[in-house]
């Protein structure tokens, strides 16, 4: 018998077959993108949805205020009411981004506009760092931080930072 599973192993090993189960292929940073276009989704029209795509302890940053998930729901849901067939569209160019078996970052440049039928476009243009974990098989984000740009496109190999620090009016 131990001769029969001997040779059952030599023969797998040799014919590259395995009798572990299959790796599942890795997680790419266009994984964690799909996650930010869940929230797009949902941000003007379903604001409550955000907090399935967020961790409970969520830190969130726009330029120098830090804001609570609780706040940025209560804050679409008042402009939804307010805002006459609202309109969302949010622009995202990924700069850059690594993704581990349970974290991974991703560095946005983003163009958010927001419009409605008595009001102009309003845009807000920012680079922006998303921290995600991986909690029960799916991404959340963990950590977002925003900053505030002039309006102009950072294309990826540009150097954000240059363009934050040095603005052109």
């Amino acid at each position: 018998m131990f001769k029969l599973f001997k040779l059952l192993g030599i023969v797998c090993l040799l014919g590259g077959l395995t009798l572990a189960p299959a790796i599942s292929q890795a997680d790419t940073k266009e994984t964690l993108a799909s996650v930010l276009k869940k929230v797009d989704e949902v941000v003007c029209s379903q604001p409550k949805e955000l907090a399935g795509l967020y961790t409970s302890d969520i830190t969130i940053i726009s330029d120098d205020r830090r804001i609570l998930l609780e706040g940025r729901i209560k804050d679409y849901e008042a402009m939804i009411a307010e805002l006459e067939e609202m309109k969302c569209h949010n622009k995202r160019t990924l700069l850059t981004g690594n993704v581990g078996d349970k974290v991974g970052f991703l560095l946005v440049d983003e163009m958010i506009s927001v419009s409605s039928r008595m009001s102009s476009d309003e845009r807000q243009h920012s680079v922006c760092t998303y921290g995600f974990i991986k909690a029960g098989g799916s991404w959340k984000i963990n950590h977002e931080h925003c900053s505030s740009l002039p309006d102009y496109t950072i294309v990826p190999g540009d150097d954000a930072l240059y363009y934050f620090h040095n603005p052109v009016y």
